[in-house]
Formats: C-alpha cells, sequence, structure tokens
C-alpha cells in the first residue's frame, strides 16, 4: 500500500465502509434475506429511512408468509420506530412479536418504551447526529482527537515486535498492539474524549455521565477538566460507598458527583436519572456514553470514534515496513477490540482480518456432579436473542453481526490448546501474559503465521488485563494455587 492511500484511510468512517461492503454483499448475493436484513439494521440504527424502506419492501415481497416470519418481525419493530406512518408498517400485523412502542402494542404487558425514546429527547438527540455528521468525515476533527490522545493520555500504545515468540513459531513476524498495559482502556478514553470535543464545538459547557463503578467517571471528569468543562456524574449511592477513591478523584477534579438510585427507582433508577437531567439541562450540556446502551447517534459516534487502535496501528507498522499488515487478528464477543483495530483496514483489500471465538476458561466448565455443563441450545439462544433484541441498545454485538455479513471479517473458533499453548509461549519468550480470551486469539494467530513468509506481518489485538485471569491461568496449567 502506498503512503497516499495510507494516508486516505484517516478519514473514512466506519459505519459508511460497513454499508459499503453489505451492499456489495446484497449486490452479489440479492436473494439472501439475512444479507438484507443486516443491511436494513445497519440503516436503521443509522436513521437512513429511505434506504431502510427500500430494503424493508424487498423484504416484505420475497419473504413467504410474512406474518409468521422472525426475519420480517425484525423488520417490522424497526420499522415502527423509524417509519411508523410508511403504510407497509402502520397497517401490519405482528401477531406475537414483542413491541417496544408503547402507543402500538398489542398487549399492555409486553410495552415496553427503550431510554431515550421519549419526544422530549428527540431534539437534543437531533442535535448531536447533527453535529457528529459534519465532522465525522473531517480529516481534521480525528487529528484533533488523536492529538488529544497524545497529550492527555499517552498514546498511541506500544506496537511490539515479539520477535522471539515469531523465531519460535516461525513464518511470519508477529506484533502485539500493547493496549493492556494502559491505566484506562483506549475506545472508552478516545469515545470521551471524542464526544467531549464535540461538545465544546457544541458550546456546550458541562458533561453529564452515568458511570456504574465510577471507573468512567474518572475518565469524563479528567476530560471535562483539561478541557474548561463542568463535569456531572451519576452514580449509585451503593457504588460511591464501594468506590470512594473515585469518588475522591473525581471531587477533586472538580465534578460533581451525584447520588442516584434511590428509593423506588433503584433498578436501572440512575441511568434514568441521567437521562432526565441531560433532558432538563440540554441546551448547555452533553450527554457522555461509553459502549452503554444509547439510541441513535450514539452507537455510531462511540463505536467511529473507538478505532483509534488501527489508526495508530496502521501508522506505527508502515513507519516500519511502509505496508500494510497482512493479517489483522482480535478476539470475537460483545468487547470492542475488533471495532477499535479494524476500521482503518476495511478498506485494505491486502488485509485479512479475523475475529477468533474463545471462552472464558481454559478448561471446560464442569459442575459439582462431574457432569459438563451443558450449553444453550440454537433454539433457546434464538428465544433469549429474540426478547433482548429492542429491550435494550446493542453494544457491539450488532456491529459484529455486520461485519460478519460483509464477508470482510472472518470469525473462527479458537482451541483450548492452541489458547494454552500460546499462554506459555508469549509468556517465556516475550514476558506478556495474556488474559484467556486474547490467548485465544493469540493462539490462533501463531498457528496461522506458522504457515506465512518471513516477510508477512501479523499483529494481535491485547486489550484485556490479565490481572482477573490471573489465578484461573495458573489452575489450568496445574499449578497448586
Amino acid at each position: 500500500m502506498s503512503g497516499n492511500n495510507d494516508k486516505g484511510q484517516d478519514s473514512g468512517a466506519f459505519y459508511d465502509d460497513l454499508e459499503k461492503l453489505l451492499v456489495q454483499q446484497v449486490t452479489r448475493q440479492p436473494e439472501l434475506l439475512d444479507l438484507r436484513l443486516r443491511l436494513a439494521e445497519l440503516y436503521y440504527e443509522t436513521r437512513k429511512i429511505a434506504p431502510f424502506l427500500e430494503q424493508a419492501r424487498y423484504m416484505h415481497a420475497h419473504i413467504r408468509n410474512a406474518a409468521q416470519s422472525e426475519e420480517w418481525r425484525k423488520v417490522l419493530s424497526m420499522g415502527r420506530m423509524i417509519a411508523a406512518s410508511d403504510p407497509l408498517f402502520a397497517e401490519a400485523v405482528i401477531g406475537d412479536k414483542i413491541e417496544f412502542i408503547g402507543s402500538r402494542s398489542i398487549s399492555p404487558k409486553v410495552a415496553y418504551t427503550r431510554i431515550g425514546e421519549e419526544e422530549r429527547f428527540r431534539k437534543p438527540l437531533a442535535e448531536i447526529a447533527e453535529a457528529y455528521e459534519a465532522v465525522r468525515k473531517d480529516p481534521r476533527f480525528i487529528a484533533e482527537l488523536d492529538n488529544e490522545m497524545i497529550q492527555s493520555a499517552g498514546h498511541p500504545s506500544s506496537l511490539q515486535l515479539a520477535g522471539r515468540l515469531s523465531d519460535h513459531v516461525g513464518g511470519a513476524r508477529i506484533y502485539l498492539k500493547r493496549e493492556d498495559i494502559n491505566s484506562q482502556p483506549a475506545h472508552l478514553l478516545a469515545a470521551v474524549l471524542g464526544q467531549a470535543l464535540l461538545a465544546k464545538r457544541m458550546g456546550k459547557k458541562s458533561l453529564v455521565a452515568f458511570s456504574p463503578t465510577g471507573r468512567s467517571g474518572v475518565v469524563v471528569a479528567s476530560v471535562a477538566s483539561r478541557l474548561g468543562m463542568q463535569a456531572e456524574i451519576f452514580m449509585d449511592s451503593e457504588q460511591m460507598q464501594l468506590q470512594a477513591g473515585s469518588v475522591f478523584r473525581m471531587w477533586l477534579m472538580g465534578a460533581h458527583v451525584n447520588e442516584g438510585g434511590l428509593g423506588r427507582r433503584r433498578d436501572g433508577g440512575v441511568r434514568n436519572e441521567v437521562w432526565d437531567h441531560w433532558a432538563r439541562n440540554s441546551a448547555d450540556s452533553f450527554l457522555v456514553m461509553g459502549l452503554d446502551a444509547a439510541p441513535h447517534p450514539y452507537p455510531m459516534l462511540t463505536l467511529e470514534l473507538a478505532s483509534i487502535a488501527g489508526r495508530e496501528c496502521r501508522r506505527q507498522l508502515y513507519a516500519i515496513s511502509k505496508k500494510a499488515p497482512d493479517l489483522l487478528v482480535a478476539r470475537a464477543g460483545d468487547n470492542a477490540d475488533a471495532v477499535g483495530l479494524f476500521p482503518p483496514f476495511l478498506r485494505a483489500p491486502g488485509t485479512r482480518l479475523v475475529c477468533v471465538e474463545g471462552q472464558d476458561e481454559l478448561e471446560p466448565a464442569v459442575e459439582k456432579g462431574g457432569s459438563i455443563t451443558q450449553p444453550l441450545t440454537l433454539k433457546e439462544q434464538q428465544r433469549a436473542a429474540a426478547i433482548m433484541e429492542g429491550m435494550d441498545y446493542p453494544r457491539t454485538t450488532r456491529e459484529h453481526a455486520w461485519l460478519k455479513a460483509s464477508g470482510r471479517v472472518e470469525y473462527v473458533k479458537g482451541s483450548v490448546g492452541a489458547a494454552k499453548r500460546a499462554m506459555f509461549d508469549v509468556s517465556k519468550h516475550e514476558g506478556v501474559i495474556p488474559a484467556i480470551q486474547t490467548a485465544f486469539a493469540l493462539g490462533w494467530a501463531c498457528q496461522e503465521a506458522a504457515k506465512m513468509s518471513p516477510e508477512q506481518t501479523v499483529i494481535v489485538m491485547m486489550s484485556e488485563n490479565v490481572d482477573k485471569n490471573i489465578w484461573q491461568i495458573g489452575k489450568a496449567m496445574g499449578v497448586p494455587l
């Protein structure tokens, strides 16, 4: 890849690239309704009503017995939210589908309105969407964000050449993107900082946020202090006592820490209180979200801002080899690793992108009786997904589904054996102990690297802190702990 092409990807927007990839797949395989459903989901999330309706009408015309189709029920639920007046949705019969617009629900018992869907939030959310749309492809805004990450967050994180590991494995040179050594995850820092910079451009004076454990609250307080803004942090009353150190840090940086979750509004009440506060003060305040559940434009905004790891990787490797990597590997699952690493490479056809599905244990889970714990059946998983679909906003699950459907990203299963070998080899040869899920990605990456030439490069994303797994790792390796 040339230097010009490499730099040209800085201003690429993740959701736009996803849309192009999905449209290409639909063009190649127009009869695959699952692909069209993924594209409709993307249009729904980005509130592109006209193309959403185009996909919806195609699916309605080509699905037999649409009233009984799970795919059509999903489209119908989305359509009722963003194009309720369209005859395709206004006159449709939903059947037994859970409907989330209270006024249109078949049964009051299943009516559910997601947070942020009330009328009072529409205008401030639309203002944020409009402001972000104006800067999301602006290289100057991305450069400003990256510069702030350098100045205040110690980025870029290390792209470590695992030279001894590469020699041991044979084949391609293996690099480790060391997000695991940062005190705060890069995706959270970038998402918060990017929103704060957007808030400044919008003329807002304060940042409002919900912090379940105080960790994200400290980040918001720090960013607000640096940018000369006021931070309003909301925490559960019990967590404020448990995380007194974080509360003190926020206070010392000038933030107001508000005690929430009191009385009858205990379960989920704190988030509602945050949104209520923002609704009353949206004229001069900005609601900051991490990868938490939220309506448009927050999923697109936070996930596009979170792709800083990929931008750093591309620049760092290009400075070394003057080319793009041949293979990028990240763990799968509901985390931001792939979303943080892959977006700048979606338009680099020579780079293979792979998500490795692992598990939280290095041994199969066994019940006390000695029998293997049985996972949910596919039907049970689908039923659970149907129940959860719409009950809250997705985090990165839907983005993974889009990446998989696009055909640009491969999803493979890692093995326990390869994960254990990688755990031992990386620790021994590089002095780096990976967390368990990351070990599955490393294990698969090492196997692939062995099949490649020494001129090729592999980058593996490491973002988990191993401290949470260290005793499990010891037990799995037979150490008497």
